[in-house]
């Protein structure tokens, strides 16, 4: 494969990541790309920070041993806890981008100093990450975990009472009711954004990561053209999982927007 044509890498705990993998392609619809489900270990949001450093840094030596050009972490409690790790695994010359840092790019261009909050899992939120950054654009942050929600949307209770109800239990809190823009502070939520909508007052805008990373890779490398006109005729898209199981397997071309072919590779040596 040429070397402006390395493939885009992208990796999650599990399915959530599909958005932003979805989102890079649709932005980047002639790249190569190459994404990892640890399904294995899902969901990082209740594992320890430990545990997530260990996953993250082995999923992104099989990327790098792919012959990936930039790794994308598209997963909240990763970009949280394992940042650091990745980079050291990455090496110098391969550029990682987390799903933090561009959203809080997004914020800090439309809503500095302004009421922002963020739900995610026990680990986002507990790793205080978004709400450091955020209070350094001088922002007042309503941070609340919702952990449940991940886990029953990868098991495709969305759009559903089962979702409806949880949401409505995460933001009924008084404090959502004054803030100017949602984070949605983990790659599944994309999924129920319509959902959380409804449930927040009118006039709050949600910031999905989703786009804010495939954004973020416009400036990252020439070799990565929006709509470019060097078109391969067949764009490499491979989707490997640690654990190939059932519901990854449905839930995948929901997530991802188009037919999906999963590959197991198992995670040697990781417990």
């Amino acid at each position: 494969m040429p070397e402006a044509m390395r493939p885009i890498g992208v990796f999650d705990s599990g399915i959530g990541g599909l958005t932003v993998a979805r989102a890079i392609s649709a932005r980047f619809p002639n790249h190569p790309l190459i994404y990892f489900g640890d399904t294995a270990h899902l969901p990082y949001g209740e594992k320890s920070p430990e545990l997530i450093r260990r996953y993250a840094a082995s999923i992104t030596q099989e990327l790098v041993g792919m012959n990936c050009s930039v790794i994308v972490v598209a997963c909240n409690s990763a970009s949280s806890n394992a940042l650091a790790e990745v980079r050291d695994s990455a090496g110098p010359n391969i550029p990682v981008i987390d799903v933090i840092h561009p959203v809080i790019q997004a914020v800090s261009e439309r809503f500095m100093g302004q009421s922002i909050g963020v739900i995610g899992t026990r680990a986002t939120i507990d790793s205080k990450w978004y709400q450091r950054l955020l209070e350094n654009q001088g922002c007042e942050v309503i941070a609340k975990a919702t952990p449940l929600l991940a886990s029953a949307i990868e098991e495709g209770f969305y759009e559903g009472k089962v979702s409806t109800a949880l949401i409505e239990a995460y933001l009924a809190d008084d404090a959502f009711s004054k803030i100017n823009a949602l984070v949605l502070g983990c790659t599944h939520y994309p999924l129920i954004s319509d959902e959380i909508r409804k449930a927040l007052p009118n006039g709050i805008e949600i910031i999905d990561s989703a786009a804010a990373v495939a954004s973020a890779l416009d400036n990252l490398n020439a070799s990565l053209t929006p709509g470019s006109e060097a078109v391969e005729a067949d764009p490499l898209r491979k989707f490997i999982v640690s654990d190939l199981t059932k519901s990854f397997q449905l839930g995948a071309e929901r997530f991802f927007g188009a037919p999906v072919v999963l590959e197991e590779r198992k995670l040697n040596n990781r417990t």
